[in-house]
């Protein structure tokens, strides 16, 4: 009875790490894939909002492949209706792939996007879109929205033109299932007379004109300093004129101890001098300084 037991319980041990890796494998419930050429850079814009099945363990760790020569721009998940940006390590480069390892941590949309070159030549565009992934996929969908003044557009394998509630033309096509590392591909062709861009505002430009009030001019910063630099210099005009004042009132007190200092005072012909004591008196004086005398003064 106790061998069965401990043939039970090895038993048990083996399969358990191999139900819990299958109730844990990665796989793709949905993947859409949205392409945009020409958008708002003159290259294609790659669009990617994936969901996670129900059946895979959170938190997980997802690697994502896009292309080598692509420009990876944002990694994000949906919030409440609001795209906030997820944490992810990489891109490594592995042959002909860029590789990023998402850290997924709640069962919700994640989103990915990122820049590749369009090839040109003269009115002619040209686009291989390629997808790559470790895991199968449940449900993956396309969809391509035109540029403007597009003429001559296809595609291999072929989408389906609609037209969207505002007025603008897109391809798409859901392919249904796609296996894990099973290569997906679509080759674009079209043609287009000019290079505008479908969203030009996306440059650099200003959302109304520049003028005094504008946030960030020169004039709108002056504006807002102005009261400052004001104050500062009316608090530089009182210091210097305290410092003023107080120096030249150290200059007027020396002039006026210079202007009251002794000096010898020259009388010439009209000197009087004491008859008692002899001292001479100063001008004006009636009495002797020295003995108190009363002076004689000739008339």
């Amino acid at each position: 009875m106790r061998k069965w037991f401990v043939l039970l319980f090895i038993l048990g041990t083996m399969v358990l790490p191999f139900s819990a890796h299958a109730q844990s494998a990665i796989q793709f419930s949905t993947v859409q894939v949205e392409l945009r050429p020409e958008y708002d850079q003159p290259s294609m814009l790659a669009i990617y909002d994936f969901n996670l099945a129900n059946s895979v363990s959170l938190p997980v760790d997802v690697t994502f492949h896009f292309p080598k020569d692509g420009n990876l721009v944002a990694v994000a998940f949906l919030s409440n209706g609001q795209l906030m940006t997820t944490d992810y390590s990489g891109p490594t480069i592995v042959n002909d792939w860029k590789i990023i390892t998402i850290s997924v941590k709640t069962a919700t949309t994640y989103h990915v996007e990122y820049y590749e070159p369009i090839t040109k030549n003269g009115k002619e565009r040209q686009f291989n879109y390629v997808w790559m992934s470790d895991y199968p996929i449940n449900d993956f969908n396309l969809s391509l929205l035109s540029p403007t003044d597009v003429t001559q557009f296809t595609a291999d394998p072929s989408l389906t033109s609609t037209t969207n509630s505002d007025g603008t033309a897109s391809w798409e096509k859901d392919f249904g299932a796609l296996s894990a590392n099973q290569p997906f591909t679509l080759k674009i062709n079209y043609e287009r007379a000019s290079d505008k861009l479908s969203v030009p505002q996306s440059n650099v430009e200003p959302s109304q004109p520049i003028g005094p009030n504008t946030t960030g001019s020169l004039m709108s910063t002056f504006s807002n300093d102005l009261p400052y630099i004001l104050g500062g210099l009316g608090l530089l005009l009182i210091g210097g004129g305290v410092v003023y004042f107080w120096q030249s009132g150290r200059g007027g007190r020396n002039k006026s101890r210079r202007k009251h200092s002794p000096r010898v005072e020259t009388e010439g012909d009209s000197e009087v001098y004491c008859h008692q004591c002899g001292t001479r008196a100063h001008k004006g004086d009636r009495f002797c300084r020295v003995c108190g005398t009363k002076l004689r003064r000739e008339a």
